[in-house]
């Protein structure tokens, strides 16, 4: 018995591995389709050379979750920037819209076109400040520069544009503006001068550029304190006829007949108040008639264009025209004229 359960067992093991060993060549084939399958599917997982994307597989899941939030930022920021520039302009007929490319602008449905110079304005404003709460941008550890954001706007647009850049640049840690708009500065000051911020963590400057024989320059100086202080320029442009000197040159001269128009246009505006022109409300001043002529003739002529450029032969026109409008406003104002005078010896 025992001996025919060993040869059973013997026969059962033979015809086993007979079998096994017919089977061999297909066990084998499939144990290296195996292992090619995991090691392709170890590189789907941990990424690496030849996928279309090296990326590991949690890279990839990470950037669809990230591209999928992106996607529904764009949308959000796509209504937020539509209704920031309803507010700005004042109007519902341009709005945003997000696409693969980034941001297109509709107007009434359809692609903007011929977009007007304040509209584009408007447009890089806004799109500049919502970028400053991006996600790769801290705004608390950023320094931020803005550069005249309010040219060519209304100035009905001034102070949606300084609401605006208040309440999304206020936050960060530098920030530096730039404008060639007074009202605009103003603003700019009655909010940074009222703001708690240190006067030693701010300040105020202004570019004053020369021209040399050598060339065109120019410097950041303090900003004049008629500027900061007072609510118009009339002050400080009245500051720059007191103190003019001319050297001689167009270059020295080139500014003040726009000066001296401002200034003779602010102070006829309150000393003639009428509906007049310039040259009306001119003739109304008790001064010498003479001088009056030369003056509007200077402030008038020469601070259009005309065409004909500036005339050399006129540099010495600007000294003694100058001159000619403190002493009519000293004659007929001399209170007024005192006070602009002590302001600009300062």
């Amino acid at each position: 018995t025992a001996s025919f359960e060993k040869a059973k067992k013997d026969a059962a093991n033979a015809i086993e591995g007979h079998y096994l060993l017919s089977i061999k060549e297909q066990v084998d084939g499939l144990a290296g389709e195996a292992a090619k399958l995991k090691a392709k599917s170890d590189l789907m997982r941990d990424g690496g050379e030849g996928l279309p994307d090296k990326r590991s597989l949690a890279a990839l899941s990470q950037s669809i979750v990230i591209k999928q939030a992106q996607v529904s930022n764009a949308h959000a920021g796509g209504e937020g920037l539509t209704n920031h520039l309803k507010q700005f302009l004042g109007r519902t007929d341009l709005r945003f819209e997000s696409g693969d490319d980034g941001y297109q602008v509709l107007r009434r449905g359809k692609p903007a076109k011929r977009l007007s110079e304040g509209e584009k304005t408007a447009i890089a404003f806004l799109y500049f400040l919502v970028q400053l709460n991006d996600q790769d941008f801290d705004l608390a550890e950023g320094v931020v520069v803005i550069d005249d954001p309010i040219s060519s706007l209304d100035s009905s647009a001034i102070y949606q544009a300084f609401s605006f850049l208040k309440k999304e640049a206020k936050d960060a840690k530098q920030l530096f503006i730039l404008t060639h708009n007074f009202e605009f500065l103003k603003l700019l000051i009655n909010w940074l001068d009222n703001s708690g911020i240190k006067k030693v963590d701010k300040s105020y400057t202004m570019v004053v550029c020369t021209e040399t024989a050598d060339g065109r320059s120019a410097r950041l100086s303090p900003l004049d304190q008629l500027l900061i202080e007072h609510a118009t320029e009339y002050h400080y442009l009245f500051k720059v006829l007191y103190t003019f000197q001319s050297d001689g040159t167009i270059l020295s001269c080139y500014h003040i007949p726009n000066i001296a128009r401002k200034v003779l246009e602010t102070f006829l505006d309150f000393h003639v108040p009428s509906k007049g022109s310039l040259y009306a409300k001119l003739d109304k001043v008790d001064f010498d008639d003479h001088k009056k002529t030369a003056i509007n003739k200077f402030a008038n002529d020469l601070s259009h264009y005309t065409g004909k450029g500036f005339d050399p032969a006129l540099v010495a026109e600007s000294q003694k025209n100058a001159k000619y409008l403190l002493e009519m406003i000293k004659a007929v104002a001399p209170l007024h004229y005192g006070g602009l005078e002590a302001l600009s010896q300062l």
